[in-house]
């Protein structure tokens, strides 16, 4: 099997069974509890899959939003449509927040209009091209400089990759959907503009993501006055989140870094408070903020390279 029949077989395999499984996490309890089953049993898939740490990346982040959506889906008594419940698994955000299907009634189908949003391509594509040269950069160019100005150049092209990437890969997927007739919600908003690490990280980076961090463990939470409680657990489940999938792409010791970026995110909210950081000039402001991102940035840049590493895989 060559290499792009590989990818395409395990797509194909991640989609039916997304889409099954949304089918199946309705009606009975039984069904209800076979689908959070199979959605659970289904991450250990990864860590089998030979040769290919970006292929086992992949798969393990399509698996793992699968197992959050379908314990959703089974936990909520509102009838849902099989269209609904089916599409609800094969997009990346919650499609109850989408304007096509929002506050349709069960059985009812939605008015799919498509919708071509051409900046968001074109930007799309501009932050491709700025991450193309990045990407190069810190996998080629930089390993081959002397420590430790290669390791500082590679961590930074590696930063800049991930930001331009992320901003590019998602403004994609919502022309798509949108083009599909979808009505997702912005996906991302400016992350570099923001003025705090809780800004950055409650409204700005990855709202996909970050919406149900905050639905699933700070509302709830928030609502008991545990605020604070209700942070630190939307963190460390966003760290077991990334050390999930990084331990099946290259191993627990990546994974365990990659975890450790995100409850390093913890420390700065707490100080923002204590010292005010709000009433601070809005560059300082800026500077504090990016400069911390950048300070842990390593933890998560090098895992994030090693897991791109073996896509260069010669046996793949």
């Amino acid at each position: 099997m060559t290499a792009t029949e590989h990818w395409i077989f395990w797509i194909a395999i991640c989609f039916a069974f997304a889409a099954a499984l949304g089918l199946l996490a309705s009606g009975s309890m039984l069904q209800r509890g076979i689908s959070v089953g199979l959605a659970t049993l289904a991450l250990v898939v990864p860590f089998g899959i030979r040769p290919g740490s970006v292929l086992r990346a992949a798969v393990g982040l399509e698996l793992v939003w699968v197992c959050v959506k379908v314990i959703g889906l089974a936990r909520e008594r509102t009838p849902r449509s099989a269209l609904f419940r089916a599409l609800h698994l094969l997009v990346l955000h919650d499609l109850r927040h989408d304007g096509a299907f929002r506050g349709l009634a069960a059985g009812e189908r939605p008015r799919l209009e498509p919708e071509l949003r051409w900046r968001l391509l074109l930007m799309s594509c501009v932050w491709g091209a700025a991450a193309t040269p990045l990407f190069w950069l810190a996998m080629f160019e930089a390993p081959a400089l002397p420590a430790p100005g290669g390791w500082l150049l590679r961590c930074a092209a590696g930063l800049g990759f991930a930001y331009t990437g992320v901003e590019g890969a998602l403004g994609l997927f919502e022309f798509v959907y949108r083009a599909c007739g979808l009505r997702p919600p912005t996906f991302h908003q400016q992350p570099i503009l923001a003025t705090s690490v809780g800004e950055f990280w409650g409204r700005r980076w990855n709202r996909i993501v970050g919406s149900w961090l905050f639905a699933a463990f700070y509302r709830p939470l928030a609502a008991r006055g545990q605020s604070a409680l209700g942070l630190v657990a939307a963190f460390v489940a966003s760290a077991v989140l990334h050390l999930y999938f990084t331990w099946a792409a290259v191993g627990l010791a990546a994974g365990v870094r990659m975890s450790l970026f995100f409850v390093l995110q913890l420390p700065p909210l707490w100080l923002e408070r204590r010292l005010a950081q709000s009433g601070w000039p809005s560059p300082a402001r800026r500077l504090w903020t990016l400069g911390w991102l950048a300070l842990c940035s390593p933890l998560f840049v090098e895992p994030m390279l090693d897991i791109l590493a073996g896509g260069f895989d010669p046996r793949f």
